[in-house]
């Protein structure tokens, strides 16, 4: 069988707020007409698992009447009041206007209807009118995703064997809505199918995000707890979901609830990025109750680094305030690189009234960091001023690097003299790959 790719998805909500845009503007402009559009909630007959029960044939609810754009055009005059769902020949009419209509408000209202009446039954009826007119983007995930939600194993049985990139948008719609069946059938997939676990897993785990926090959480942390090295890798998943889905303050409690450990660590990591983002004093008032724990670290450090982007003066003062560790050096080893970026000079002067001490020697590192790709030179001077014997070394060689990159006969002449040990001499000589 073919490994699928997985690609991002959105929520099946933005169809419907989609709709009653749609159907918000055009109101305005019909006045007493005709009513706004709805797009009801597809129904089908089913059991716990998402699969059709019984001979019971699925229905939708039939939409409450066309509506009239100005110039006398029918926007979804295609589904009649009480008709039910609709036949190949309403299917095709509908599928004609929401993809090859000039005007783009009948377009949007059109492919609402489609989902609207979307069906267990009639789901591979109207994906032949997706593919007759080559749809993509928003419209082919949100089908997709619908279908998951209604038709779970049928959707994603199909996705397995098609060629297109539907089956993460089917397996995420199923586990939205079904959780439990769809764990059930990734643990048991056919040997043919096994290749494409990972995919399914991780498009399962978001799709159960975007329904049930906890319950995409706990089971993320079902499977650190048993040892599963894609813990960190699903738990990251789950948490960029929550922070795109929700306000912060909800994510914040969310992050903040988890147990501590590097899971928790990694979500208040995601969580302050956006925290800053948004209000930075905010967001360092929040996660300085972390300060001194080991799992905190990264998200201290990312708090200060992007702050420090808009205003590295007030990120240094707060990074100095808060207790002592690891978080607060790395915190201030990259506020001080983004000030030494924004303002050398600046950034200088304020390390030189610090006093000799550990944040000291994590604010040189940063800044020294920092200027040794424009003027190695100056960095090296830098760093011969940290008193941290192995902070030292590590600034020195870091500097070293980039001196034999712009010169190396200069750096030869140093690097004898330095006095780094025998390995970080050879470092010098044998700078990485450059990155910054």
């Amino acid at each position: 069988m073919k490994r699928k790719s997985v690609i991002g998805h959105a929520c099946w909500a933005a169809v419907t707020a989609g709709a009653f845009a749609a159907g918000l503007v055009l109101d305005r402009n019909g006045g007493n007409q005709a009513s706004a559009v709805k797009v009801p909630r597809a129904k089908s007959s089913r059991s716990a698992g998402g699969e059709i029960s019984g001979n019971s044939g699925s229905r939708s609810v039939g939409l409450s009447g066309s509506l009239q754009l100005s110039g006398g055009q029918s926007l979804g005059g295609v589904i009649r009041a009480g008709a039910g769902a609709l036949s190949q020949p309403e299917i095709a009419a509908l599928a004609k206007e929401a993809f090859r209509s000039g005007n783009p408000l009948v377009r949007r209202s059109a492919f609402d209807q489609l989902l609207g009446s979307l069906t267990a039954e009639n789901a591979q009826d109207m994906l032949v009118h997706l593919k007759e007119n080559r749809v993509g983007g928003e419209q082919w995930r949100d089908f997709h995703y619908l279908w998951g939600t209604l038709d779970g194993k049928a959707a994603v049985d199909h996705s397995l064997n098609s060629e297109e990139r539907d089956l993460s948008y089917t397996m995420s719609g199923w586990a939205s809505n079904y959780p439990d069946a769809a764990i059930n059938y990734i643990n048991n997939l056919s040997e043919e199918d096994r290749g494409s676990f990972r995919h399914l897993q991780e498009a399962m785990v978001s799709g159960m995000a975007d329904n049930d926090t906890a319950r995409a959480t706990d089971y993320v942390l079902q499977l650190a707890n048993q040892g599963d090295d894609r813990a960190n890798h699903l738990f990251g998943v789950v948490t960029r979901e929550v922070v795109s889905n929700v306000g912060i303050d909800e994510a914040a409690q969310w992050s903040q609830s988890l147990p501590d450990g590097d899971l928790k660590g990694a979500a208040l990591d995601t969580v302050a990025h956006r925290f800053t983002n948004s209000d930075p004093e905010a967001a360092a008032q929040w996660v300085e109750q972390f300060a001194g724990q080991a799992y905190a670290d990264r998200a201290i450090e990312e708090v200060g680094d992007e702050w420090a982007e808009r205003d590295p003066a007030s990120a240094v003062n707060w990074l100095e305030t808060i207790q002592e560790g690891r978080g607060q050096s790395m915190g201030l080893h990259s506020a001080f690189g983004e000030w030494a970026q924004r303002d050398p000079v600046a950034a200088g002067e304020r390390i030189t009234s610090m006093e000799r001490s550990p944040q000291r020697d994590a604010a040189i590192s940063g800044f020294a960091r920092r200027i040794s790709y424009d003027d190695p030179g100056a960095a090296i001077e830098w760093a011969n001023s940290i008193a941290d014997e192995g902070s030292r070394s590590r600034a020195l060689t870091h500097a070293g690097q980039q001196l034999f990159r712009r010169d190396r006969a200069a750096a030869e002449a140093w690097v004898g003299s330095s006095g780094l040990s025998p390995e970080a001499q050879q470092a010098v000589r044998n700078p990485p790959s450059r990155r910054r």
